[in-house]
């Protein structure tokens, strides 16, 4: 998307579908919820895109260490600046949407650790 976005003279027409969501989630479980993506987020846009999001969520095995997935999320969430700099989209991890609602999946410990020393409560 960035490459298209970025290529002089282009004009990006997103189509709307947020209100699929409620359906997408009956069908798969809750998994998407209604978002935008903002205009200024890539050139070419002359208005907001109404859609349906999936949350990033990074999985990994139960039997990987918990050392290991703690220092994963701590990586994500302590050097956010790194991966915003690749994706703006990436502004959108943030602590506060860590929530076990939010995942199909529990939290790995190494994660809850994580969580809690931040003082996230994911219940």
């Amino acid at each position: 998307m960035s490459d298209l976005a970025n290529t002089p003279g282009t004009k990006l027409k997103m189509i709307d579908h947020a209100e699929l969501v409620a359906k997408m989630n009956q069908k798969y479980g809750n998994l998407y919820v209604e978002d935008t993506i903002e205009k200024s987020v890539y050139k070419g846009m002359d208005t907001d895109n109404k859609q349906a999001t999936v949350m990033n969520i990074p999985v990994a095995h139960e039997t990987m260490d918990e050392k290991t997935a703690y220092n994963i999320v701590k990586t994500i969430f302590d050097k956010k600046p790194d991966p915003v700099a690749v994706h703006k989209e990436a502004e959108n991890f943030k602590l506060e949407n860590q929530k076990s609602a939010a995942s199909p999946v529990p939290f790995h410990p190494g994660a809850v650790k994580y969580f809690a020393e931040k003082g996230i409560k994911l219940n």
